[in-house]
Protein backbone atom coordinates (compact mmCIF):
# COMPACT_ATOMS: atom_id res chain seq x y z
CA UNK A 1 0.00 0.00 0.00
CA UNK A 2 1.23 3.43 -0.90
CA UNK A 3 1.14 6.19 1.79
CA UNK A 4 1.75 9.86 1.25
CA UNK A 5 4.28 11.56 3.41
CA UNK A 6 3.06 14.82 4.79
CA UNK A 7 5.47 17.62 4.84
CA UNK A 8 5.50 20.36 7.49
CA UNK A 9 7.83 23.16 8.28
CA UNK A 10 11.18 22.22 9.57
CA UNK A 11 11.83 22.52 13.31
CA UNK A 12 14.46 25.22 12.69
CA UNK A 13 12.01 27.45 10.80
CA UNK A 14 9.34 26.83 13.46
CA UNK A 15 11.70 27.97 16.23
CA UNK A 16 12.74 31.07 14.27
CA UNK A 17 9.08 31.99 13.62
CA UNK A 18 8.19 31.56 17.32
CA UNK A 19 11.12 33.76 18.37
CA UNK A 20 10.20 36.49 15.85
CA UNK A 21 6.56 36.37 16.94
CA UNK A 22 7.50 36.56 20.64
CA UNK A 23 9.88 39.50 20.09
CA UNK A 24 7.24 41.39 18.08
CA UNK A 25 4.54 40.92 20.72
CA UNK A 26 6.99 41.85 23.51
CA UNK A 27 7.97 45.04 21.70
CA UNK A 28 4.33 46.08 21.32
CA UNK A 29 3.58 45.38 24.99
CA UNK A 30 6.69 47.22 26.22
CA UNK A 31 5.84 50.26 24.07
CA UNK A 32 2.27 50.33 25.35
CA UNK A 33 3.38 49.97 28.99
CA UNK A 34 5.93 52.75 28.54
CA UNK A 35 3.27 55.17 27.22
CA UNK A 36 0.78 54.09 29.91
CA UNK A 37 3.33 54.59 32.69
CA UNK A 38 4.32 58.05 31.44
CA UNK A 39 0.68 59.17 31.21
CA UNK A 40 -0.21 57.78 34.63
CA UNK A 41 2.82 59.43 36.24
CA UNK A 42 2.01 62.75 34.58
CA UNK A 43 -1.64 62.62 35.73
CA UNK A 44 -0.62 61.75 39.28
CA UNK A 45 1.84 64.65 39.34
CA UNK A 46 -0.82 67.13 38.19
CA UNK A 47 -3.33 65.85 40.76
CA UNK A 48 -0.72 66.07 43.52
CA UNK A 49 -0.15 69.77 42.75
CA UNK A 50 -3.89 70.45 43.04
CA UNK A 51 -4.19 68.50 46.31
CA UNK A 52 -1.22 70.34 47.84
CA UNK A 53 -2.64 73.72 46.79
CA UNK A 54 -6.05 72.81 48.26
CA UNK A 55 -4.47 71.63 51.52
CA UNK A 56 -3.17 75.16 52.07
CA UNK A 57 -6.61 76.77 51.78
CA UNK A 58 -8.72 77.76 54.79
CA UNK A 59 -11.66 80.18 54.77
CA UNK A 60 -13.62 81.78 57.59
CA UNK A 61 -16.86 83.73 57.76
CA UNK A 62 -16.21 86.01 60.77
CA UNK A 63 -18.79 85.42 63.50
CA UNK A 64 -19.48 89.04 64.43
CA UNK A 65 -19.33 90.81 61.03
CA UNK A 66 -19.38 87.98 58.49
CA UNK A 67 -23.05 88.22 57.56
CA UNK A 68 -24.97 91.47 57.28
CA UNK A 69 -28.66 91.85 56.45
CA UNK A 70 -31.11 94.71 56.30
CA UNK A 71 -34.89 95.03 56.43
CA UNK A 72 -35.12 95.17 52.63
CA UNK A 73 -33.81 91.62 52.32
CA UNK A 74 -30.29 92.43 51.17
CA UNK A 75 -27.55 90.06 52.35
CA UNK A 76 -23.80 90.75 52.35
CA UNK A 77 -21.28 88.05 53.25
CA UNK A 78 -17.64 88.57 54.21
CA UNK A 79 -15.28 85.63 53.69
CA UNK A 80 -11.75 85.74 55.08
CA UNK A 81 -8.85 83.75 53.63
CA UNK A 82 -6.88 82.54 56.65
CA UNK A 83 -4.94 79.86 54.78
CA UNK A 84 -1.55 79.92 53.04
CA UNK A 85 -2.83 79.92 49.46
CA UNK A 86 -5.05 82.03 47.25
CA UNK A 87 -8.66 80.81 47.47
CA UNK A 88 -11.49 80.90 44.94
CA UNK A 89 -15.03 80.98 46.28
CA UNK A 90 -17.39 78.76 44.31
CA UNK A 91 -20.75 79.31 46.01
CA UNK A 92 -22.38 81.12 48.92
CA UNK A 93 -25.84 80.09 50.11
CA UNK A 94 -27.91 81.93 52.70
CA UNK A 95 -30.75 80.07 54.45
CA UNK A 96 -33.46 81.72 56.53
CA UNK A 97 -35.46 80.38 59.48
CA UNK A 98 -38.08 78.73 57.23
CA UNK A 99 -35.48 77.04 54.97
CA UNK A 100 -35.75 79.50 52.08
CA UNK A 101 -32.41 79.67 50.24
CA UNK A 102 -30.75 82.55 48.44
CA UNK A 103 -27.60 82.13 46.40
CA UNK A 104 -25.27 85.11 46.71
CA UNK A 105 -23.80 86.32 43.42
CA UNK A 106 -20.08 85.69 43.17
CA UNK A 107 -18.02 88.49 41.61
CA UNK A 108 -14.22 88.63 41.94
CA UNK A 109 -14.33 85.31 43.74
CA UNK A 110 -10.56 84.97 44.26
CA UNK A 111 -9.35 85.99 47.71
CA UNK A 112 -5.65 86.55 48.34
CA UNK A 113 -3.90 85.27 51.46
CA UNK A 114 -5.00 87.30 54.50
CA UNK A 115 -7.66 89.29 52.61
CA UNK A 116 -11.41 89.44 53.09
CA UNK A 117 -13.76 89.02 50.15
CA UNK A 118 -17.05 90.94 50.18
CA UNK A 119 -19.93 89.20 48.41
CA UNK A 120 -23.15 91.10 47.91
CA UNK A 121 -25.19 92.97 48.76
CA UNK A 122 -27.57 90.52 47.16
CA UNK A 123 -31.31 91.17 47.05
CA UNK A 124 -32.78 88.03 48.61
CA UNK A 125 -36.22 89.54 49.27
CA UNK A 126 -37.84 87.40 46.55
CA UNK A 127 -36.50 84.20 48.13
CA UNK A 128 -37.12 85.23 51.74
CA UNK A 129 -40.44 87.03 51.20
CA UNK A 130 -41.38 90.58 52.13
CA UNK A 131 -40.34 90.20 55.76
CA UNK A 132 -37.04 91.04 57.43
CA UNK A 133 -35.13 87.79 56.92
CA UNK A 134 -33.89 85.89 59.92
CA UNK A 135 -30.85 84.13 58.56
CA UNK A 136 -29.94 80.90 60.28
CA UNK A 137 -27.10 79.65 58.10
CA UNK A 138 -24.69 80.96 55.49
CA UNK A 139 -22.35 78.48 53.82
CA UNK A 140 -19.38 79.40 51.60
CA UNK A 141 -17.65 76.74 49.52
CA UNK A 142 -14.47 76.91 47.44
CA UNK A 143 -13.35 75.27 44.24
CA UNK A 144 -11.46 72.74 46.39
CA UNK A 145 -13.78 70.03 47.66
CA UNK A 146 -14.11 70.04 51.43
CA UNK A 147 -12.80 73.58 51.91
CA UNK A 148 -15.80 75.52 53.22
CA UNK A 149 -17.09 77.47 56.19
CA UNK A 150 -20.52 77.84 57.69
CA UNK A 151 -21.89 80.73 59.70
CA UNK A 152 -24.86 80.07 61.96
CA UNK A 153 -26.88 82.63 63.87
CA UNK A 154 -26.51 82.54 67.61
Amino acid sequence: MYTKKRKGISPLIAVVLLIVFTVAISTIIIGWMNDYTKKTTSDASENTDVVVACAKQVINIPTSIGVQTNSSGYVTVLVENIGQAETTIKQILAVDNVSNMCQIDIVNATIDIGDIGVFGPMDCSAEFGAMDPTLTTVRATTTCGGIADEWTSS
